[in-house]
């Protein structure tokens, strides 16, 4: 029931009154709250957002997040593959898996013997004449490939190496929990190791990084050398597609939209999230669960991505503007549109206020832990 002298059109009238007046001031004041709250408790922003961004650089270049699109562009690689003439007599008898475990940074993919080319797939056995396609880094190839295997020669057939990039999630094996150096020695023939990811942060890939259950490895390599890998890892490679995957997005969406629905009554009054927060909340358990495992849903064209947000943002407010639009000058009368705007920016305002209060005294946050303090990193960044 409506409140004493109130209709129940007065009384809609006046939460969409709320709604429109709340949601411009608190956007407004929301940004110079977290604009200035590091200086009235004498934080300089800029210098934390340049120590958090020193502290936490990977030390290469910045990946895109798995299953995002382009993830798997190949990019400037320091690895090449060149072709050697065996002429060492210790490398004859030798097995393409026997030379990788001793020589872990060249990596044998190919072996031409006349005609005949082998693929390392077949493990095959190096004999005297043949002609190897060996995959390394720049200066290991250069510094030891003739020292160590022959003379390099022009053979296009050991260098014909395809090479993908693909995402893997690592997976309950006894390879969990190891080095990126011992990682790389144990399951990573004949692919390079480009990123890591934990929980949709990339972290620095140094050689003493452990790889821990549900991160994600962004590799480069042949075809079979990747499945091999993403197979110990006890995972499957994710290649990007060309189609845009939207089922995953849909799933959540209406995970959230019946979620949303679902009321409890409390002292006579329905309580719900409504569609708006049970899709938030849904999203973010999606999108938490895909940082874990990136074959949840395909990569999203950015354009694709950003259309829905815009339309979904314009239909909202076309919606909400045609629903409440006329009740909303009737609210427009003497003091309540005052105390509405001062309810809604009070109820803006003081969660964000707390959850800075919280993180900086109670938990000791760094900035950028915080989610109210990663938004002034995020300001402090653009100024």
């Amino acid at each position: 029931m409506p409140p004493p002298g109130l209709s129940a059109d007065q009384v809609s009238a006046n939460i969409a009154a709320g709604y429109a007046i709340s949601y411009v001031l608190s956007t407004v004041l929301i940004i110079l709250l977290i604009k200035y709250l590091p200086s009235m408790f004498g934080i300089d922003p800029v210098k934390a957002g340049k120590d958090a961004e020193k502290e936490f650089s990977t030390g290469g270049d910045e990946e895109k997040l798995p299953s995002t699109f382009g993830f798997s562009d190949v990019g400037v690689l320091p690895i090449d593959v060149r072709a050697y003439k065996v002429t060492h007599t210790e490398l004859v008898g030798r097995t393409v898996q026997d030379l990788y475990k001793q020589f872990p940074d060249a990596v044998v993919l190919k072996v031409v013997r006349g005609d005949e080319v082998l693929d390392a797939s077949k493990n095959p056995t190096l004999q005297l004449g043949d002609v190897i396609g060996v995959r390394g880094e720049y200066s290991a190839l250069i510094k030891e490939g003739e020292a160590d295997i022959g003379n390099e020669v022009d053979e296009p057939r050991a260098r014909n190496v395809d090479i993908e990039v693909a995402d893997i999630h690592v997976g309950k094996s006894e390879h969990a929990g190891k080095t990126i150096a011992q990682l790389h020695s144990e399951v990573g023939f004949g692919v390079y190791f480009k990123a890591l990811f934990r929980q949709g942060h990339q972290q620095p890939l140094l050689p003493q990084t452990t790889v821990e259950v549900g991160d994600v490895v962004r590799v480069a390599g042949s075809q079979w050398c990747v499945d091999q890998t993403a197979s110990q890892l006890n995972s499957v490679p994710i290649v990007e597609s060309t189609v845009t995957e939207t089922f995953y997005l849909a799933l959540a969406l209406l995970v959230g939209y019946v979620f949303g629905h679902f009321s409890v009554t409390i002292a006579g009054i329905p309580f719900a999230l409504g569609t708006s927060a049970g899709c938030m909340l849904t999203g973010i358990v999606f999108s938490f669960l895909r940082t874990r495992n990136p074959a949840f849903g395909g990569p999203m064209s950015e354009g694709a991505r950003s259309f829905l947000q815009d339309i979904g943002l314009n239909l909202f407010v076309a919606v909400l503007a045609a629903t409440v639009g006329p009740k909303i000058l009737a609210s427009f009368q003497g003091i309540i549109v005052i105390k509405i705007a001062l309810l809604g920016v009070t109820a803006a305002l003081v969660p964000p206020l707390l959850a800075w209060l919280y993180g900086l005294y109670v938990r000791k946050m760094n900035l950028r832990f915080s989610p109210v303090l990663v938004l002034v990193v995020v300001i402090a960044h653009l100024q």
